[in-house]
C-alpha cells in the first residue's frame, strides 16, 4: 500500500452495471479474511450481495456488492474499525474498485440482519463495491458539493507543535510533514475532519475533536472511527518515508480543550 492510492481514492456513489471480475473478487475475499485491527481489537468483514441479502442505500446507484464491518463493543473498537476499514477501502482502490463510507444513508436494519449483528456488536459503516461509472449522477454531484468533499481545513488548524498553543505551519520543516498531509486528506463523516495532532520530536499524538450528534448506539462514536482512518493514513505515509514506528496509548498530559480527547500516539523507533 502506498500514498498514491490515498491520493487517487475518491468516494463513488454511482457504479457501472457490471459484475466485478472473479479474480478481483478472489483477492477481495482473501483480504477480508485477514485480521487488520488496531490495539488487539479484531474487526469482522462481511461480503454482501445486494439482491440476495436485500441490502441497499438510497444514495447509491448501480452497486450489486457491499462490504459491511462490525466489532464487539469494547475500548478502542471505533479506532480499530476506522483503521482496518480504511485499509480495506484503499486496498479495493488499488484493485480498481470504487467505494464510499456509508453510515447514515443506508437501510441499517436490513444490513444488520444480513450480517447477523448481535446485541453486543456494532456495525458503524458499510461500503458498496464496484466499478465507478464514467460520470457521477446529479444527486452525487450535489451531495459532494453540499458536504464540500474536496475541501480540507488548513494545515495549522489541524496540527500543532509540542502543545495546542503552537500551530504547525504548512511551510515548517518537519519529518512528519508528509504523513500529516496524508492525514489531512483522510475522509471523515460529513467532512468534519475531527482529528487534531500534536507533534513532538519522536512522537506524534492524535486527538479527537468532538462534534455533538456524531455518537449513537447504532454506530458508536463515528468521529473516533474517523480518527482511526487518520491513523491508517499516517502509518502508510510514514512507512513510505522510511519512518519506522508503532501506535501506543500513553497520554502525554498535554492541556486540551474540553471537546478534545486523547486517542493514541505514534512513537518513532530510534
Amino acid at each position: 500500500m502506498n500514498t498514491d492510492v490515498i491520493k487517487k481514492r475518491k468516494s463513488v456513489r454511482t457504479y457501472k452495471e457490471e459484475a466485478i471480475a472473479e479474480d478481483i473478487m478472489d483477492q477481495v475475499r482473501s483480504y477480508l479474511n485477514q485480521d487488520k485491527g488496531l490495539f488487539d481489537v479484531p474487526i469482522d468483514f462481511i461480503l454482501l450481495d445486494a439482491e440476495k441479502n436485500h441490502v441497499s442505500s438510497p444514495v447509491i446507484l448501480g452497486a450489486h456488492t457491499y462490504v459491511a464491518g462490525k466489532y464487539k463493543k469494547q475500548n478502542n473498537a471505533e479506532l480499530s474499525f476506522g483503521y482496518a476499514f480504511e485499509k480495506f477501502i484503499l486496498y479495493a482502490t488499488s484493485l480498481g474498485l470504487g467505494t464510499v463510507w456509508l453510515a447514515a444513508t443506508i437501510d441499517r436494519k436490513s444490513f444488520e440482519q444480513a450480517i447477523d449483528l448481535k446485541a453486543d456488536e456494532v456495525m458503524p459503516v458499510v461500503t458498496p463495491l464496484g466499478y465507478a461509472a464514467e460520470k457521477r449522477s446529479v444527486r452525487e454531484k450535489l451531495m459532494r458539493k453540499g458536504m464540500k468533499s474536496d475541501s480540507r481545513l488548513p494545515f495549522e488548524s489541524l496540527f500543532y507543535k509540542d502543545t495546542f498553543d503552537t500551530p504547525l505551519r504548512d511551510e515548517d520543516e518537519n519529518i512528519w510533514h508528509f504523513p500529516l498531509e496524508m492525514v489531512r486528506w483522510a475522509p471523515s463523516a460529513t467532512n468534519k475532519q475531527p482529528w487534531r495532532v500534536v507533534v513532538e520530536k519522536d512522537q506524534v499524538h492524535f486527538y479527537e475533536k468532538k462534534t455533538k450528534g456524531y455518537e449513537k448506539d447504532s454506530y458508536g462514536d463515528i468521529q473516533k472511527v474517523d480518527v482511526g482512518i487518520a491513523l491508517s493514513h499516517f502509518e502508510i505515509a510514514a512507512k513510505e518515508k522510511g519512518l519506522k514506528g508503532s501506535f501506543v496509548q500513553s497520554d502525554p498530559g498535554i492541556k486540551t480543550a474540553e471537546d478534545t480527547e486523547y486517542m493514541a500516539t505514534y512513537v518513532l523507533e530510534v
